[in-house]
């Protein structure tokens, strides 16, 4: 996992593989949902449209 850029209005783009795409969903997987931020429930959601697929 890697930091690609950060722009000037503080937005990061992050590179990650599928296995790490799913460490990071299962580990908020774990954290009860009224524990998570409203940005974490984005990413979870995020990162749920990418778990699912055969290549991981």
């Amino acid at each position: 996992m890697e930091i690609v850029s950060i722009d000037k209005d503080g937005n990061v783009v992050v590179k990650m593989s599928a296995r790490e795409t799913k460490a990071v969903y299962d580990d908020l997987n774990h954290i009860p949902f009224n524990l998570i931020t409203p940005p974490g429930a984005k990413l979870w959601a995020l990162l749920e449209t990418i778990v699912g697929r055969e290549t991981l």
